[in-house]
């Protein structure tokens, strides 16, 4: 009998480690997507269960019942919310950390007091939950200046302010009754995200990817409010020599080991961070060092789509990483793309929302994807879609995610705008009444 493997979640990043274990070289009796989405559904050996994934005890009872190898939680409620916890207490394995330490992502407040107790490279800061307070505050800061909101926001509770009454919008805004809010200093650089796979049972405990650099304005330029992605590439930084980067690694991995230590020494048992750990990096133009913006207790959407697409095109298999199976697990296996001899290649990922997204969005509407033609170089990743009459129906602001591999970052890019140009938009499930206005993409991913 082959594995049962159980993905948590809903979006292109769920879709896209389906679609990379269904290619694994491990028998794989099936994988189950909960709830899934139109493309999960097209994958091999894939299927959607419709189940709430923020109820952990129906969750478990499916998990149990159907006997499920590993579960790999991909949105961060539940993991802030204490699913993992839960699954371990019934000797289930899943990969993703525990309550603990999902306070990284789950609270800045937390992350920044971490940060900063722990000595890791960060922006000055301090928290409110006061607006009077918050607003002098801001008498005697510079602009621009960014603002936080506490708890979750999906990627979307965080505002860089221009000037002090954008400033005080946004505290407005952000700073609910009984919470909080991070006010911190604007670092100006070059952002760069860097996700490592963390697995204190695996034989290589930490495995940085590819870096990555997203694009979460959702206009061009970096402008307009903040979303949870309008799209991803391949981090420039990639490129480069590798004595020219070798340096910043090794800053990166610093703050990496710092990070998974501290937080363990912090969690006051013998558990252990087990799962993605996610670094939102600034690279400042001032000392070219690296500071840290946040904490993901996951990976990243849509950098997920972007890292799995180069590790397939390099023959990576997923479960390896991850370190399911130790008596498989290579021990000389290095992922490293500054010793590009071996992995290369660029990765060009770009969103198609729904107009109006993050805001007041349009749904219920359709797209035909038949004149776009999926290859081993282009592949289509589904989010805020199901499957109605037949039909591919929009019902989330961030509708799918077209992804592309070349040997160069220009044919890569361009071959991405070129197929998610093909893509069109129906107001009826017969796709006869076309209206392209009812989606959007950004026309500088890459820039």
């Amino acid at each position: 009998m082959g594995l049962k493997i159980l993905i948590l979640g809903s979006g292109g990043r769920e879709h896209s480690i389906s679609w990379i274990i269904s290619k694994s070289k491990r028998e794989i009796e099936k994988i189950f997507v909960m709830p899934g989405n139109a493309g999960t559904l097209s994958e091999k050996n894939v299927f959607n269960i419709e189940c709430d994934i923020n109820n952990h005890q129906a969750v478990l009872n499916f998990a149990l019942e159907n006997n499920i190898d590993l579960t790999i939680v991909g949105p961060e409620v539940p993991l802030v919310e204490g699913i993992s916890d839960l699954f371990e207490e019934n000797n289930l394995n899943i990969f993703g950390p525990k309550k603990y330490f999902a306070q990284l992502e789950g609270s800045k407040v937390f992350s920044k007091n971490f940060m900063d107790s722990n000595n890791l490279p960060t922006a000055s800061y301090k928290e409110f939950n006061d607006s009077k307070k918050a607003k002098d505050y801001l008498n005697d800061k510079k602009m621009p200046i960014v603002i936080k909101y506490d708890g979750l926001a999906a990627g979307k509770g965080v505002d860089i302010c221009e000037t002090i009454d954008a400033a005080k919008n946004s505290i407005d805004n952000l700073l609910k009754p009984e919470e909080k809010i991070i006010i911190e200093d604007f670092i100006k650089g070059i952002e760069l995200s860097a996700i490592y796979i963390c697995n204190p049972n695996a034989n290589k405990k930490n495995i940085g990817l590819t870096w990555i650099k997203d694009y979460k304005s959702r206009d061009e330029y970096n402008s307009g409010p903040n979303t949870g992605g309008m799209g991803a590439v391949t981090h420039p930084f990639c490129a480069y020599k590798k004595n020219d980067i070798y340096s910043l690694n090794v800053e990166i991995e610093k703050i990496l080991i710092k990070t998974i230590v501290a937080i363990n020494n912090g969690s006051g048992s013998s558990s252990r961070y087990n799962g993605f750990m996610y670094l939102g990096l600034m690279i400042s133009t001032h000392d070219d060092k690296p500071y840290l913006l946040e904490y993901n207790c996951r990976m990243g959407d849509p950098e997920t789509q972007n890292i799995l697409m180069y590790l397939d095109k390099n023959e990576v298999d997923f479960l390896d990483l991850i370190g399911f199976d130790n008596s498989q697990y290579p021990d000389n296996f290095n992922l490293s793309f500054i010793d590009n001899k071996k992995y290369s290649g660029y990765c060009c990922t770009i969103v198609l929302a729904a107009t109006g997204y993050p805001e007041k969005l349009i749904k219920e509407f359709y797209i035909d994807l038949s004149h776009l033609e999926e290859n081993e170089f282009v592949k289509v990743f589904h989010a805020g879609t199901q499957i109605n009459n037949g039909s591919i129906k929009v019902t989330g602001g961030r509708i799918l995610s077209v992804n592309t591999f070349g040997e160069d970052k220009q044919s890569a890019i361009d071959t991405a705008y070129e197929s998610i140009s093909k893509i069109k938009a129906y107001t009826d499930s017969d796709l006869k009444n076309e209206d392209n206005s009812l989606v959007f993409f950004r026309s500088d991913i890459g820039s």
